[in-house]
């Protein structure tokens, strides 16, 4: 009985190998997008699998995969048999769609149109049953084997469910072009279309229809003399039908900011059952607004063709792609905001074209057009993305610009063509692609939740202490971007808990950033001054909802000084009254030509929570201008003196006024801004009791002689910290000139070997403890009318070098790791002695040299490959004596005279550990200053790189001494961006990020 079970269960398992090894792959659509639609109505890839043998097989636990190295990639779900099983000689299609929830035969993986793999694999996930390898593919167009499951494989015309007919197609019929190009016209115009594809004939459509074999025939050129859009398509015998070719002609007046087209199928808009533009036939939807479970709350997608236009015409791109509705409850208004998908399904998987010039990518995976209807104004979203562009604040904000939308060839008014707030985006800003995103407070975008519940389990444990909960906080948040996140939530009056989108990079201390978005809705911006909405006191309740984080924080004392300081930065900057005022100018001037087209356009149909609401010329004058009372322009005028009247009540603190004294000798840094004290006195308000950090920045040639403050001395050092009481307070910088003797000439190469020819050279030598700007500093030799004027941003470190040269290529491929000047004297020096000659912007002569050919000058440095080399700069750098030959040929540019950099401290007084610091400043914009310690003499090599690894800069590779050492990092020619530096010491390494915010 034990033998005949096992011989029966052998039997089974040799069946099931055997039924399985009947399943074949026999067609492939790759590029779908009207071939066939799954029961939902998408048009995603299909593999359609035939049943080649005599019996049913159930194809649960048969694997799917397109990697030959993963052959049990997915596997298809059991106790479904009646949608698994193939029945002999039938057919069964795998929706290659990444959404399994939709069933079993729904593949958690995609096809590449541009060609990949398909596998079957057996129930163990090694035994393979078929597999098919296919290249680039058509859309609509079949990889199919004839006969079925058997023949090989061809183009075919799809055939899905059903056998494959054998109709080969060689190639797709070329696509049809028009006479005309798309554009602005006047009266009538006459279009003709073609195709190089002999004997094609081709259909079309006037709309957004596409063309099918049933549409019109061309025989005759068109005439058109209204705005219209025109498809068409060729086709021909043997021949795949053409790409469906669209053109937009307009007949009215050109518009003064970009066009977009859009053309589509009017059913996939306006259709009862699946227009997603309708309420349609929802049962959920009711009566009410804003109608959930109407059509245009569904996810829906469909194809689109867009073109862009330039103002006056010119069309710069058209691509096809998918559409959908986007927003929330904007979903439910008349003018509704749409995203757009690029996908190779579709044409293209990014649009490369410079969308948006202030960004320095210009690659994208898709954009939004938003109809911004929720407000009168039309700009209020608008205003706050320019400030953080302008200002540079560290909340991220998509890039936008103002266009007007046609659909179909209708106007469809007013929109903000706008990026992405998606992974796409954070690629291209930050450089991260693995990372996890949360929309709202609960909605996972990209990656895990698990981050984000770490980061929620910190804020909800009421056992750590202040400084432990702060020190926890700052490891999992940026609070630069959380900050200035929510002092736009503040200013802006936003009540709404959601509308937060924030990531991280999946790295071991990836920390949470912000990005911020949807302004259209300002609590109080309907309100009267005195009857503000308290939205910060808000803010303070520690809600499980979307304001508990800020809550949480601001209940932290060190925070919440961070976060006052800043709020009071922006307050008396980016958000003063005169500065807005001329920001609301700017940008309705920009769209103000279009505004009476837009309101005529949707003048009707208009609801919010109240019932129905106006959309008029009135009210986008009302929602701008200054009225009995207010909206915009009241608003930004009050409204920063409500915020310190609110946490002034909610926080006991009172404001404090302070002010800085002009000076046109330096700038000051307050806090996190540089107010402009070049011609006038400054103020600005902040809060009793905190502190805030000033330092200065003085003029080439000028250094801090000491800080007053309320006309007391109060120190000398560059930055200063000040506590602030309940009364104003004056701060002055008082300045002197710098000691100029700490630069020196340090070595000339006046007459190179020919074996060793560097060109003429100089090399000066800063021995002060701080970086010397040597911007506008001169040189020359003994001619007056030769001189070198050192370019803007240059300056040498504490320690430092810099060469001086007249023959840059030379140099460089001789001394290719020295630091030298950008541009090169236009003179060079006397082989038989010469003067240098070096000058301050203030014409005062620094250091002077006058050498010789001749004894007691060194000979060595005259033709025979060494330098003049300065024995030490304490010397008398006048006198031969104080000069020796190098001993390296061809000098030492950029290092000591005895071949070893020079350090500011000596090995006596050496730090105790090697360590890189962090930049200063950071973001910076175009320099920044990278200091680092070493606790012994090491061989040093610090380098800069991009995000993607590679190598933009490199500083040193040369042995160094011991003590504190300051490099200047010049990155005036690197784009905006995350970039690493790295130091190498030795055995130590250690990296850090820095950000160049241009």
């Amino acid at each position: 009985m034990k033998k005949l079970f096992s011989a029966a269960l052998l039997f089974m398992v040799i069946l099931s190998t055997s039924a399985f090894a009947q399943v074949k792959i026999n067609e492939i659509v790759a590029s779908n997008a009207s071939s066939h639609a799954d029961q939902n109505g998408d048009n995603d890839d299909w593999v359609e699998l035939y049943n080649s043998g005599s019996v049913s097989v159930n194809l649960a636990g048969m694997y799917v995969s397109d990697d030959p190295t993963q052959l049990d990639k997915w596997q298809i779900p059991s106790g479904q048999s009646a949608v698994t099983t193939i029945s002999p000689g039938e057919f069964l299609i795998l929706w290659f769609d990444k959404e399994t929830e939709q069933g079993a035969l729904h593949v958690d993986m995609k096809l590449s149109a541009d060609g990949e793999s398909v596998i079957l694999s057996e129930s163990d996930g090694e035994t393979l049953i078929d597999s098919v390898s296919f290249g680039a593919q058509s859309t609509d167009i079949a990889w199919g084997r004839t006969p079925d499951g058997s023949g090989t494989f061809k183009f075919l015309n799809p055939t899905p469910e059903a056998s494959n007919d054998g109709s080969q197609i060689s190639e797709q019929a070329k696509k049809p072009v028009f006479s005309l190009e798309s554009g602005f016209y006047s009266g009538s115009e006459v279009i003709g279309i073609s195709s190089a594809t002999e004997n094609a004939e081709i259909r079309y459509e006037i709309g957004g229809s596409a063309p099918t074999p049933n549409s019109p025939l061309y025989e005759n050129p068109i005439t058109v003399d209204s705005s219209s859009v025109i498809r068409a398509i060729a086709f021909a015998p043997s021949f795949a039908a053409s790409d469906i070719a669209t053109n937009s002609y307009f007949f009215e007046d050109p518009h003064t900011i970009p066009l977009v087209s859009f053309v589509m199928e009017p059913d996939s808009l306006f259709d009862y059952d699946k227009g997603m533009y309708v309420i349609g036939d929802s049962s959920e939807a009711g009566d009410d607004y804003p109608w959930f479970g109407a059509n245009f709350w569904e996810e829906w997608e469909y194809p689109v063709h867009i073109e862009y236009m330039k103002p006056g015409g010119s069309v710069e791109f058209e691509f096809d792609a998918g559409a959908s509705i986007g927003g929330n409850f904007s979903r439910a208004f008349p003018k509704k905001s749409f995203i757009i998908n690029n996908n190779p399904d579709y044409g293209i998987d990014e649009l490369e074209y410079e969308l948006f010039p202030e960004n320095d990518y210009n690659t994208y995976d898709g954009f939004g057009l938003r109809a911004g209807a929720e407000e009168r104004s039309r700009l209020l979203n608008e205003m706050m993305y320019t400030i953080n562009k302008q200002w540079g604040h560290k909340n991220a904000m998509q890039a936008y610009k103002p266009v007007v939308l046609y659909i179909n060839g209708k106007y469809w008014g007013i929109y903000n063509l706008q990026e992405r707030k998606n992974d796409d985006f954070v690629e291209s800003r930050y450089g991260y692609d693995d990372i996890d995103m949360i929309k709202d407070y609960d909605e996972v975008k990209d990656g895990t939740y698990d981050a984000y519940q770490e980061l929620l389990d910190i804020f909800q444990d009421e056992s750590l202490t202040e400084t432990e909960f702060f020190t926890l906080a700052d490891s999992l948040i940026d609070l630069e971007s959380f900050t200035d996140h929510w002092i736009y939530q503040v200013y802006s009056s936003h009540g709404d808990p959601n509308n937060l989108r924030y990531w991280r990079p999946q790295t071991v201390d990836g920390k949470w950033h912000f990005i911020s978005h949807d302004f259209d809705w300002w609590r109080n911006l309907d309100n009267e001054p005195g009857t503000y909405i308290p939205v910060f006191t808000q803010y303070l309740k520690k809600d499980p909802a979307g304001f508990w984080l800020i809550g949480r924080m601001i209940q932290n004392p060190t925070y919440r000084e961070i976060f006052l300081n800043r709020l009071a930065d922006m307050l008396n900057t980016a958000f003063k009254p005169d500065y807005m005022i001329s920001l609301i100018d700017s940008i309705d001037t920009a769209i103000n030509p279009e505004i009476p087209r837009d309101i005529e356009r949707w003048d009707e149909g208009w609801y919010d929570n109240s019932g129905p609401t106006d959309y008029s010329m009135e009210y986008f004058y009302y929602g701008l201008e200054e009225e009995d009372y207010g909206l915009t322009v009241p608003y930004v005028l009050d409204y920063p003196d409500f915020i310190y009247a609110e946490i002034q009540d909610t926080l006991q603190t009172d404001t404090v006024r302070v002010h800085l004294a002009q000076t046109s000798e330096g700038s000051i840094q307050l806090n996190s801004i540089t107010p402009d004290l070049s011609s006038q006195d400054w103020s600005g308000i902040y809060f009793e009791g905190t502190s805030i950090t000033l330092e200065v920045m003085p003029e080439p040639g000028l250094e801090l002689e000491h800080w007053l403050v309320d006309g007391e001395q109060a120190g000398q050092n560059n930055v200063l910290t000040v506590e602030l009481g309940t009364t104003p307070i004056e701060i002055e910088a008082a300045f002197q000139p710098v000691l100029q003797d700490e630069i020196v000439i340090n070595e000339i190469n006046y007459n190179p070997s020919d074996d060793f020819d560097a060109g003429d050279w100089i090399e000066l030598y800063n021995y002060s403890e701080t970086t010397i700007d040597l911007s506008g500093w001169v040189y020359k030799d003994e001619d007056d009318e030769h001189e070198f004027v050192i370019p803007n941003g240059t300056s040498i470190a504490s320690g430092g070098y810099l060469v001086i040269t007249n023959d840059t290529a030379a140099f460089k491929q001789l001394h290719p790791n020295a630091e030298f000047v950008k541009g090169e004297a236009d003179f060079g020096l006397s082989g038989s002695g010469d003067q240098v000659r070096i000058f301050n912007p203030n014409n005062s002569l620094i250091d002077f040299v006058e050498y010789n050919d001749e004894e007691p000058w060194s000979l060595e440095a005259d033709g025979n490959g060494a330098t003049l080399a300065l024995k030490d700069y304490e010397l008398d750098n006048s006198l031969a004596e104080s000069w020796m030959a190098s001993e390296e040929t061809g000098g030492t540019p950029s290092a000591s005279n005895d071949g070893v950099i020079n350090s500011s401290e000596e090995d006596g007084n050496a730090p105790k550990a090697f360590a890189l610091h962090q930049n200063y400043p950071n973001p910076f914009n175009p320099t920044t200053r990278i200091s680092f310690s070493l606790a012994k003499a090491s061989p040093v090599e610090i380098s800069v790189y991009n995000m993607l690894g590679q190598e933009v800069h490199k500083f040193v590779k040369e042995p160094m001494k011991s003590g504190e050492h300051t490099l200047t990092f010049d990155a005036r020619n690197l784009p905006s961006g995350v970039y690493i530096y790295r130091l190498t010491a030795g055995n130590f390494t250690e990296t850090k990020k820095m950000i160049l915010l241009k």
